[in-house]
């Protein structure tokens, strides 16, 4: 009976023994979740500074020191494209490409990645601009956009033809109204007129054509930086291939039209 006693003082013993280490287990686990989460919760509440516009920004504007502030906003909220204070630099003078309201924070995605100071910032060393009128009725003028590379074809008097050759080939347009290549989506406004990068040369013909001809701009792929034509038209090879069949042009004026590609004589 003693013996019964004894074994079942011991199993109650154990019994307490181990519910208390299971609640001590217990309870050191939930502590230890509560701690955590405070911890996590305490971090992702942490303010942080980020860029934000201190006004309306809409497409086209520039961020400055006047449209845009710092704001700081919990860690938790803040997108990974975000602009640190640090970073305002970088995209200080630069244009907005997507509308961002008041307070909200500037993305390295609301900006365009071409810094501007001026239509001439566009050109390339040794390159002019120069602006020349375009039909509005041209279907061509309701497509080109700033960018886009065109060649140049001047249809003028050769003796007594018309003759019709490339003037200047691959130039990139600059802007085609007041809409320049800056990065900015296209507009869709309509123009009469474009803007092109070229070299002096290319420059002082493109004007001396506006003055002798009728000069039609076409469109090129922008990839395409090899293909040339360097033949004519007249209206006596106007159906048959110009390389085939083109008669010799009368110059009884003494004057012809020398081709010139890219700088150099032809």
């Amino acid at each position: 009976m003693k013996s019964n006693n004894k074994i079942t003082i011991i199993l109650l013993v154990a019994a307490v023994l181990t519910g208390g280490a299971g609640w001590y287990l217990t309870q050191n686990y939930i502590d230890t979740q509560v701690v955590d989460y405070k911890s996590n919760f305490d971090g992702e509440r942490h303010a942080v500074p980020v860029v934000v516009a201190s006004i309306d920004l809409k497409v086209g504007d520039v961020i400055s020191a006047q449209t845009a502030q710092i704001r700081q906003i919990p860690k938790a909220y803040i997108h990974k494209d975000s602009i640190a204070p640090g970073q305002f630099g970088k995209i200080e003078g630069r244009k907005i490409i997507h509308n961002v309201k008041q307070g909200e924070p500037i993305l390295s995605i609301h900006v365009n990645t071409v810094k501007l100071d001026g239509l001439a910032s566009l050109l390339e060393i040794g390159e002019r601009a120069i602006t020349i009128p375009v039909d509005t009725l041209d279907t061509l003028s309701g497509f080109l956009s700033p960018g886009d590379w065109v060649d140049l074809y001047i249809t003028l008097k050769d003796g007594e033809r018309d003759r019709t050759v490339p003037l200047v080939e691959r130039v990139r347009v600059l802007a085609t109204g007041k809409d320049i290549d800056d990065g900015i989506p296209g507009k869709g406004k309509k123009f009469s007129e474009i803007t092109l990068g070229v070299k002096p040369i290319d420059a002082t013909r493109v004007i001396h054509a506006q003055t002798v001809g009728d000069i039609a701009v076409l469109l090129r792929k922008s990839e395409d930086s090899e293909s040339t034509y360097d033949d004519y038209v007249t209206i006596d090879n106007l159906i048959d291939n110009p390389q085939d069949a083109a008669p010799a042009p009368q110059r009884a004026t003494g004057w012809g039209f020398e081709l010139i590609k890219g700088g150099t004589r032809s």
